[in-house]
């Protein structure tokens, strides 16, 4: 519930001013003095403050520069300030402005006037809290590149890159098509100590055996019909750097066998040659594959499958990190907005939103996309409305997943609650006896994973620089 304070020296105008809040879900808590005030903000939380502006002693006004300059610790000099006069007077509301004021009334204003610019005024410091938070983690994903994101399972990914990338253990990347999985493996190698190239190669993309151990490998001239030169093969131009090998679980039962005795020996040959060839090479793999199934059905090597499972690293697909598609979506609207020479264009509320309760079966990758399609859609600075999500495909969306599935290497019960807890909140917009409802629990009970898990005034909005 939202919590505001009242600062008012007549008490029965202060008394109609909580219970007219009141019909309209607030909770007030009532002080006659600015001093009080004060009292009540450093003691308790609130989410906004309504004050008269002539008082005796301390003035709404001398309130508010107090507030605003920090002055009084424990009072978060943010918070939403709406003040309240008498008399409506041009220089009064100026100075009250400049002083920090989110908006200016006079006590003459009807309830839902009243209503109507405190709801404003919470919602735009939601808002710029939420701008700070994002240009925070975008600051910090500078240190992982395309590492953006600002939930917890990416900040525990960015802590498991940290750990294991100056290692040369063998890192295991899960995750679905798009995730980004080839962007935590450049991470783990730029985080790394190692002074040669990042290679890749995608096992799926190759079309038979000989292919893919010609990439893998190399091959001598003459080895087969189309070996017209000798070629050096990806683990050999990796030679002190990074081997990246997307999509493991595509490998056949041959390449494996090879594959293991080289991360056994850190040697091999290249097809239609004799001679051994040593590398010191760090292999990161990955596969939207369940490999433990594989290995039980007979398709994959339980021999290579423990060789490449010394770090995995999962990558939960966006729909499960939802608390990412804003730093995301910013991230690659600025990106694309700059790269196309215009302005970052604003989302509206409505059109973040519909973001927000798409389903992103291409997770990551289709998301860049639709954010390059709305960059141009822009046209430079305009204003993106759901009207334009729709037009670049998210016309058919759905809400968050009914169905919860278990992943094969365990799940995290408490983060599954807190994004159920998250769900319920964006669906009541953030109220949270609506949301209790959604989710079967009592409000207490609904307040308590709030606090617990500091989910109070959360917001999507995108802001452009």
């Amino acid at each position: 519930m939202t919590k505001i304070l009242i600062i008012e020296d007549d008490p029965s105008f202060g008394q109609r001013l909580a219970r007219n809040l009141g019909l309209d879900g607030f909770e007030t808590v009532c002080v006659e003095n600015a001093q009080d005030g004060l009292a009540r903000l450093v003691a308790d939380d609130f989410d906004a403050v309504l004050s008269d502006i002539k008082m005796p002693g301390l003035s709404g006004l001398e309130l508010l520069s107090r507030i605003r300059g920090g002055a009084e610790q424990g009072v978060d000099p943010q918070i939403p300030v709406v003040m309240l006069t008498s008399i409506a007077n041009v220089d009064t509301a100026v100075d009250a402005m400049r002083r920090g004021a989110s908006d200016y009334l006079t006590k003459e204003a009807g309830r839902g006037e009243i209503v109507m610019r405190l709801k404003r005024a919470i919602e735009q410091r939601a808002m710029a809290a939420e701008n700070s938070r994002l240009r925070e983690a975008i600051a910090r994903s500078d240190e992982f590149s395309e590492m953006v994101g600002a939930s917890p399972t990416m900040e525990a990914i960015k802590d498991d890159i940290a750990q294991v990338g100056p290692t040369d253990a063998t890192v295991m990347i899960l995750g679905e098509t798009g995730a980004g999985k080839e962007l935590v493996a450049r991470a783990i190698h730029r985080t790394s100590n190692r002074q040669g190239p990042f290679v890749d190669i995608n096992g799926a993309l190759l079309p038979d055996d000989v292919s893919i151990q010609s990439e893998l490998f190399g091959h001598e001239k003459g080895a087969f019909t189309d070996a017209h030169q000798q070629k050096k093969g990806k683990l050999e131009v990796a030679d002190g750097g990074t081997l990246f090998l997307d999509e493991i679980g595509e490998l056949s039962p041959a390449v494996q066998a090879k594959l293991l005795r080289v991360l056994e020996t850190m040697s091999f040959t290249r097809l239609g040659g004799t001679k051994p060839i040593r590398v010191n090479v760090r292999v990161v793999v990955a596969t939207n594959r369940d490999l433990k199934e594989r290995v039980a059905e007979g398709q994959f090597r339980s021999d290579l499958y423990y060789r490449l499972n010394v770090f995995p690293i999962t990558i939960p697909p966006l729909r499960q990190r939802r608390e990412d598609i804003p730093v995301l979506t910013r991230h690659f609207i600025r990106r694309y907005a700059e790269k196309y020479g215009r302005q970052t264009p604003f989302l509206e509320q409505g059109a973040m939103n519909r973001l927000m309760n798409y389903d992103w079966p291409g997770n990551i990758r289709e998301l860049k996309n639709i954010s390059e399609r709305l960059v141009i859609r822009a046209r430079g600075g305009d204003t993106l409305t759901e009207a334009d999500m729709i037009a670049c495909g998210l016309g058919a969306h759905s809400e968050a997943s009914k169905v919860v599935s278990i992943p094969t290497e365990g799940i995290d019960l408490d983060e599954v609650e807190r994004q159920l807890v998250l769900e319920a909140l964006r669906k009541s917009e953030w109220n949270q006896t609506e949301a209790a409802k959604l989710l079967n629990i009592s409000v207490d009970r609904m307040n308590n994973r709030v606090k617990k898990w500091n989910l109070k005034h959360e917001s999507w909005r995108v802001f452009k620089e």
